[in-house]
């Protein structure tokens, strides 16, 4: 080839580029969204034109839709100083850009992104310009992207994906203390007292009350993925799918996760030491996903989204709460109720104390004696039947005066009888509450439990 055609081709080639080029740059996902939102806008305007009766109104809204319509396409964006915040998310919901869109507002057919921000007239958005506060520091997602997966954060790696629906309420528990008393945060209020109920508390610290039998709950929502196994997260279903590692392997699906799935099947560890110098006992955490519905699961994970100490949110943004009292109880066995639910009691006892939960390898219900010559299967669902002690089965063999030596003094772990001698040693261990409870609490508490235990035929 002659230099003159090679001079040629590459020209063509470069014409080719800079077509290519252009053509990326005008369909670039913003703009197509922008120019769709004006367009829909000015046809809103015209429609109030047609409909307008003063013919001087009609001509104004037919010159306002003029102008909508050949409106420029550029990034936009809300620079928040005090939070550190840089949202492009306005570059494709226009309607919630308070410069273009000053109410917010649009018709109620319009979908997303093109639709202004639902209650915008609510006190809780009002309390929450976004011209101070962004759209991030509420809803996460990754401000500075503008395109549609990025911006989300449902890619690969990024931390902190877009809180979708119910899970927004965890933005109300990073700043506001009285985020139970608050309107608009009803889930994430409802999702703290299931904590507590069904306590989690016992094995977890949530605000530095709590059992450190596991990781405390504190900083749950900043979890790094790389500290989670790929091998746990594919065995994690929510709503019965498998999540996709490179869109949905993040920590509010790891939570949910925990609670719409068996814990002891996602993380199983090794139990028979095929890959560690000692056997390690699959997760003690309870199968919640018997006794919680998908509501339930939402709203503990709503509250648990929230709880982060990585995001430096300035002091003056956080509204702080009046310290809790505790209600007034019409006798003992009431507040020992109360005591049972503040200790996280329920996280090894069952709600209300209504059942031992699992521990693995313990002693349990319908185990045969061990014989070492059973199979690995066989062993392993043997190891599954362990439990903690069923305190109504229990209650009846204390006085209160050893009930409450008991609580005081606790269970350390090295009292925990296995099943299968070579298996690994069961989560069983019960703090010495001596230093946790007053001397009423322990009392009442007792009282309570002893309440509870399970009458025989005649009735006692």
């Amino acid at each position: 080839m002659s230099y003159r055609k090679l001079f040629y081709a590459a020209n063509v080639l470069l014409l080719v580029l800079f077509a290519w080029a252009f053509l990326k740059d005008y369909n670039a996902e913003w703009k197509v969204y922008q120019r769709h939102y004006f367009k829909m806008s000015a046809a809103e305007l015209e429609k109030q034109a047609s409909a307008q009766p003063d013919p001087k109104k009609a001509s104004d809204l037919r010159a306002e839709a003029r102008k909508v319509r050949n409106s420029p396409l550029e990034i936009r964006q809300i620079i928040s100083n005090d939070l550190g915040r840089f949202d492009r998310c306005v570059t494709c919901h226009v309607g919630m850009d308070e410069y273009t869109n000053p109410t917010l507002k649009t018709p109620a057919d319009w979908k997303s992104p093109y639709k202004g921000h639902p209650q915008v007239d609510s006190a809780l958005v009002k309390a929450h310009p976004f011209t101070k506060f962004g759209c991030t520091v509420c809803h996460q997602g990754q401000g500075l992207s503008t395109k549609k997966e990025q911006a989300h954060g449902w890619v690969k790696n990024w931390e902190r994906p877009m809180l979708m629906g119910a899970h927004i309420q965890g933005a109300c528990v990073k700043c506001h203390g009285d985020f139970e008393k608050l309107k608009g945060a009803e889930i994430a209020a409802r999702g703290a007292k299931l904590v507590k109920m069904h306590g989690c508390q016992g094995c977890h610290q949530v605000g530095g009350w709590g059992g450190v039998i596991s990781v405390s709950l504190d900083d749950i929502a900043d979890k790094p993925i790389e500290r989670i196994q790929g091998y746990s997260f594919n065995r994690v279903r929510v709503n019965g799918k498998p999540l996709d590692q490179e869109t949905e392997w993040n920590i509010q699906n790891w939570i949910l996760g925990h609670l719409e799935n068996d814990p002891a099947y996602v993380t199983p560890n090794d139990p028979f030491a095929h890959f560690n110098a000692e056997p390690v006992p699959p997760s003690a955490m309870p199968d919640f996903s018997k006794e919680l519905s998908i509501a339930d699961a939402d709203a503990i994970t709503a509250y648990l989204s929230g709880l982060t100490k990585e995001e430096m949110i300035p002091y003056r943004y956080h509204v702080s709460a009046t310290p809790a009292r505790e209600p007034n109880f019409a006798d003992s066995k009431e507040h020992g109720h109360y005591v049972f639910q503040k200790a996280g009691c329920a996280g090894c006892h069952g709600v209300d104390a209504m059942e031992g939960r699992r521990r693995f390898n313990a002693l349990g219900k319908g185990q045969p004696e061990f014989d070492p010559k059973m199979s690995e299967a066989d062993k392993q669902k043997y190891m599954e039947l362990g439990r903690e002690p069923h305190l109504r089965e229990l209650m009846g063999t204390y006085t209160k005066t050893e009930l409450v030596a008991k609580l005081q003094a606790g269970v350390a772990a090295s009292e925990a009888k296995k099943w299968s001698p070579d298996g690994p040693s069961p989560i069983v261990y019960m703090p010495a509450w001596k230093d946790k409870l007053t001397k009423r609490e322990l009392e009442d508490l007792s009282d309570w439990l002893l309440s509870t235990a399970k009458k025989d035929d005649s009735g006692f």
